[in-house]
């Protein structure tokens, strides 16, 4: 080899050295689990598993990118109920059979005034299902459970209904669309 084509060699590879060195992959964004407490044997506890299944299904991610993932506690619900404090480490949302279920802890007593009702989309369950995130839940895990008790006080058939809502100025079949003056 000439000693021009070693030195082209050596810069050549130079080169590609410091190009590999600066391409890093971009790291993942960490998953963010969300501990659920329910009552498995609840009336709506079948209905419950659609939802999170449906939830799930939907790649549900925080602003940050973040995956979120429900994890099904279980375990006796009493149990689980009368052992919540403020400053346990337990559930990141709690959702009950019935507000009277609070009272198993003064902890639950002073969240349920904060608490959502998912009933809306669940459809066999009884008038109120409060859904509780306790306050010493804090960061992505809030975040992250703040969105699913979103997407469960939806219907399904509010979820489903931006994709079919109609554009401005257009109609569908069987719909007229008012016209401007």
């Amino acid at each position: 080899m000439s000693p021009g084509s070693r030195f082209v060699l050596a810069v050549w590879s130079v080169l590609l050295i410091m190009l590999s060195a600066g391409c890093k992959p971009k790291p993942k964004s960490p998953t963010v689990v969300v501990r659920l407490g329910r009552d498995l044997r609840s009336v709506y506890g079948n209905e419950l598993d659609r939802r999170i299944l449906e939830f799930q299904g939907s790649n549900p991610r925080l602003p940050s990118g973040q995956a979120i993932v429900i994890s099904s506690d279980s375990g006796d619900y009493k149990d689980m109920l009368s052992k919540q404090t403020s400053n346990s480490e337990g559930a990141d949302v709690l959702i009950l059979d019935a507000p009277e279920d609070a009272q198993a802890s003064s902890a639950l007593q002073l969240s349920l005034p904060q608490a959502a009702n998912v009933c809306a989309g669940l459809k066999a369950c009884p008038a109120n299902v409060p859904a509780i995130i306790p306050p010493q839940v804090t960061g992505s895990e809030r975040q992250a459970a703040q969105v699913f008790v979103d997407f469960l006080q939806k219907s399904p058939q509010e979820q489903a209904a931006p994709a079919s809502t109609p554009t401005p100025g257009t109609s569908t079949t069987g719909t007229t669309t008012p016209s401007k003056p």
